[in-house]
């Protein structure tokens, strides 16, 4: 489990078949053990080694076809450890399965350094005004939902510490929905 509180941007080495390379300068990151999951860009991924300081996992081609990875990445990620029972719960509960892939609909930079991003391609039935929602691991709220579209404000904290300072209009990021809105839609489905 996670939260969606963003803690180092890496960049990507390489993505070559099923071996995924990612450097980071943020020590947190460094001497971990194999097996420990980590979320990179929202996807839960297990750390498989090291090689020097780059951070080196294994990914299984259901992840790699769910998860916005491919050829126009900006080779920026967000990068965040597990929830531990010390953590503060600063976002929400993230639990690192990549939903669906979206598109990033447009940007704008407003006043006081804060910038309105708008999605489209979303799935409308788990977008509820002012409910939790995780773009490339960021824990958000979702402003204005239209359809299969909707708004998150932007800080500057955030814009600065994450992937989004790198991100354009078309790009595709990694959503997901909040899993009490999944777990209330299971509940009516089956009753």
């Amino acid at each position: 489990m996670f939260t969606g509180i963003v803690e180092s941007a890496g960049t990507v080495v390489s993505l070559e078949n099923d071996i995924l390379k990612i450097k980071t300068e943020n020590t947190q990151f460094f001497d971990l053990d194999s097996g420990t999951s980590i979320a990179i860009d929202g996807c839960c991924l297990t750390l498989k080694n090291y090689e020097k300081d780059i951070l080196v996992f294994q990914v299984s081609d259901e992840t790699l076809n769910r998860i916005a990875l491919g050829d126009n990445h900006c080779g920026h990620v967000n990068m965040e450890l597990p929830l531990t029972m010390n953590s503060l719960l600063s976002g929400h509960l993230v639990q690192g399965h990549v939903d669906e892939v979206i598109h990033i609909q447009s940007i704008k930079k407003l006043d006081s350094e804060l910038w309105n991003f708008s999605f489209s391609n979303a799935n409308k039935k788990y977008i509820v005004d002012k409910g939790s929602i995780t773009i490339n691991g960021i824990s958000l709220t979702v402003v204005e939902p239209k359809d299969d579209s909707f708004s998150v404000a932007i800080i500057e904290e955030t814009f600065n510490r994450t992937n989004l300072q790198h991100l354009s209009v078309d790009d595709a990021v990694n959503v997901e929905y909040d899993i009490v809105i999944k777990y209330l839609e299971k509940l009516n489905y089956d009753n």
